[in-house]
């Protein structure tokens, strides 16, 4: 008998056939979900039951298993563990048994999904799946830190790094795809160290115009230029013993990368229009979704820029890098809203989990939070079907026709490439919760370029 036991996890009964067809189960099941007992037959598996009848939670078994059958388990089991979900797999797919009624799990495949599966049977039952912390044991990984949410071992990475810089003003460049949350860490940076009394103040370097954002990091004085009707402070000096964070840093021009640079060397600046220096103390945290390496061979960012601003790097992995903080995030964000509008967190068909837990979310924990409010929204009966998922999630599934399988199925009469190109925006611009630099990048287009589309098919340029 093979057994992964602990009790502070759902704990799952795996009876096997005469070819271990379900051996493999082992080692994909997640451990840090589940508790999970292997055996070889029928009878060891009542045997086991009997001695584990109120751990057991879920039992995987085979419809057309030898010995006494699935159906005589079945009528077994159910006297044994009453309260035990049995995940019965057929030829077209497993099914569930619970409490009397069967249940359908079309779609989702046995082996690919099984974690999928097992976490919507375990939401669906009421049962907490998440691992306990443990600090005896080194492997076991945090949750959250803060405001972040995770325990993959690359988020763990980042807790790491963030507790090590708690007592450090070291300056943090922090890279990572839109929506994988840069602000969030550079606030619990700010947040863990010496600085925390003192202001965070975050400005989005690719939202403002390039003539406008010295006097955003400067200010200016009256009369520095047509519009400047008062003095005004920029943020190093509201920022002044705290920390500033300079969001999408590598879109700065490269004149104000040199003057950032200045004001970096030689900490301190002069506002636009001005001749008097001040003094400024601020530690920086700068983020970007480029490749900064890159842009500095293509010669788009300065290399020395770069050098003072990577002082101590930190990777932000994207959500399809890191699939086992999905659940951690799917279950807060559901909770969080659900509590926001003061309702109940929604049941979640088996196929809605699967395909939630399988979506490759380009745009990220961004993009997992739009579509968990939007199911929010529509859901009001509090049951959410994969009719109800986003068209994008369907499509990746292959539930829904996309524009991928119009290029690979052209319809006799043809398909007009501006449709296919506006359709295309509108995805990008939607995965990056309209961030025009970021949906730039991602199509491979200059955002001069990109907003001539958007005036040509009629978006709204927000």
């Amino acid at each position: 008998m093979a057994k992964h036991t602990d009790i502070t996890k759902p704990s799952v009964l795996i009876i096997d056939d005469e070819y271990r067809s379900f051996r493999s189960l082992l080692r994909l099941i997640s451990p840090d979900w589940f508790s999970v007992t292997w055996v070889p037959d029928e009878q060891q598996g009542l045997k086991t039951l009997k001695d584990q009848a109120r751990k057991v939670r879920i039992i995987i078994i085979d419809l057309k298993s030898s010995g006494m059958g699935g159906g005589g388990f079945l009528q077994q089991a159910r006297q044994i563990a009453p309260q035990a979900a049995i995940l019965i797999t057929a030829p077209l797919g497993p099914f569930l048994y619970r409490e009397g009624i069967f249940y359908d799990f079309s779609g989702p495949n046995l082996k690919k999904d099984i974690n999928a599966i097992l976490l919507s049977i375990t939401r669906e039952m009421g049962i907490a799946h998440s691992p306990e912390k443990n600090k005896a044991q080194p492997h076991k990984h945090r949750e959250r830190f803060g405001v972040i949410i995770g325990r993959s071992k690359g988020i763990n990475d980042v807790y790491r790094l963030i507790e090590n810089l708690k007592d450090s003003c070291a300056t943090v460049l922090i890279q990572g795809e839109s929506g994988t949350g840069k602000e969030l860490v550079a606030q619990t940076i700010h947040q863990t160290s010496t600085r925390k009394n003192h202001p965070f103040v975050a400005l989005n370097c690719g939202a403002i115009p390039a003539n406008l954002i010295e006097s955003e990091l400067f200010g200016h004085e009256r009369g520095a230029f047509t519009t400047a009707m008062y003095q005004r402070k920029g943020k190093f000096e509201i920022a002044h013993g705290g920390t500033l964070f300079l969001d999408e840093i590598g879109e700065l021009d490269r004149e104000l990368q040199v003057k950032l640079l200045r004001v970096l060397q030689e900490r301190e600046f002069q506002r636009v229009g001005g001749n008097q220096s001040y003094k400024t103390d601020v530690r920086i945290i700068a983020a970007t979704s480029r490749d900064l390496k890159k842009a500095v061979h293509s010669g788009h960012f300065r290399d020395d820029l770069f050098y003072r601003l990577n002082v101590v790097p930190i990777h932000i992995p994207p959500l399809r890098e890191r699939r086992e903080d999905i659940p951690l995030l799917l279950d807060h964000f559901f909770k969080e809203f659900a509590k926001d509008m003061d309702r109940q967190a929604p049941l979640l068909a088996p196929e809605v989990s699967s395909l939630l837990l399988n979506y490759s979310y380009q745009g990220n924990v961004r993009e997992l939070t739009n579509i968990v409010e939007r199911l929010l929204v529509i859901c009001s009966n509090g049951k959410i079907t994969s009719q109800d998922l986003p068209q994008e999630v369907r499509e990746e599934a292959g539930e829904t026709p996309g524009p991928a399988k119009l290029l690979k199925e052209l319809p006799n009469d043809g398909v007009p490439l501006q449709e296919l190109e506006k359709e295309l925006i509108l995805k990008t611009l939607k995965m990056t919760s309209w961030n025009k630099a970021a949906a730039a990048r991602m199509l491979g287009m200059t955002r001069r370029l990109l907003y001539l589309r958007l005036e040509q098919y009629g978006f709204s340029a927000q």
